[in-house]
């Protein structure tokens, strides 16, 4: 067995015997005696996954000043010097190796121990062990970038699940793009004004309401606004459901995540129609009442 194999089946979600058993075997192929004991450390020095007598043994090596071997390795046999504070009992050799990432952040210890003395551990033996904890360093790593994503990308759908929930339950309307411009969501304000379906809505099917004369304008100003993220105001005719164009005022801005994540891209729509209506009214009233210009005065 190798030792890419051996750990790809030996990673800290799997069950306590069953996880280091495998690498336990390859460790014993490549030293030529079986060890008692296996543990694989976090960095605050707890026993994430071992195999061996479990508590018997790691109650004494709890008492080595494990935390010198997240600095380098270590091998301690019981002709040495033993460590103030070190309760060794039964065991007679002890070797730990930290664990690294390839840019050195510390993700653990990986520890053997024996109840037999190991003399014969040579040089070669010691790296050995730190070539098979750069393996199962890397692996390790490569587990935490893919949780890390898995988290991300976890966030980010519960992220979209509570802003379509809001955003439904809000009168404005609202539009809503991913990174590349396409839309992807339109709120139950917009279908109701638009009387479209949701799919129709999707990718660029909002530009078939926009008015002929805004169209080029509206399209271009927003494709500038999204490539540099930046915010805007707009103000356009768009087609209802009773294929009349209201004029409306549509505010956007990049939508940001709370991990930073740039979400895409964000608008939401007023009807100024009535408004305007009103305004025109009330001029073309103020209009009739101003008495008429006498001529020659």
């Amino acid at each position: 067995m190798s030792p890419d194999t051996a750990i790809d089946q030996c990673l800290p979600d799997e069950p306590e015997q069953d996880c280091l058993l495998r690498l336990s075997k390859l460790v014993g192929r490549l030293f030529h005696v079986p060890v008692a004991y296996m543990a694989l450390l976090g960095t605050d020095l707890k026993v994430i996954t071992r195999i061996g007598s479990g508590s018997e043994y790691w109650d004494t090596l709890r008492t080595y000043p494990l935390a010198a071997t997240l600095a380098g390795p270590v091998v301690w046999q019981e002709d040495s010097r033993r460590p103030v504070g070190f309760l060794n009992g039964k065991i007679k050799f002890l070797a730990a190796v930290p664990l690294r990432s390839s840019d050195g952040l510390e993700l653990g210890v990986l520890v053997i121990a024996d109840l037999k003395p190991r003399p014969e551990f040579s040089k070669e033996d010691h790296e050995t062990l730190g070539e098979l904890a750069s393996v199962l360093a890397g692996k390790m790593e490569l587990r935490l970038m893919a949780f890390q994503a898995t988290e991300s990308e976890r966030s980010v759908l519960e992220a979209e699940l509570r802003f379509r929930s809001i955003a439904d339950a809000v009168p404005v309307m609202i539009i809503y793009s991913g990174e590349d411009g396409g839309t992807s969501f339109v709120n139950a304000a917009w279908l109701e004004f638009t009387g479209r379906s949701f799919e129709e809505e999707l990718a660029d099917g909002y530009e078939d309401l926009l008015h002929p004369d805004d169209r080029e304008r509206v399209i271009k100003e927003y494709w500038d606004a999204l490539h540099q993220r930046k915010s805007l105001v707009l103000r356009f005719r768009l087609k209802n459901r009773d294929g009349e164009f209201r004029m409306m005022e549509g505010r956007g801005r990049p939508r940001v995540l709370d991990n930073g994540i740039y979400a895409g891209y964000i608008a939401c729509l007023i009807d100024l129609t009535d408004q305007q209506l009103s305004i025109l009214d009330l001029h073309l009233n103020e209009s009739a009442r101003r008495p008429a210009a006498t001529p020659g005065a």
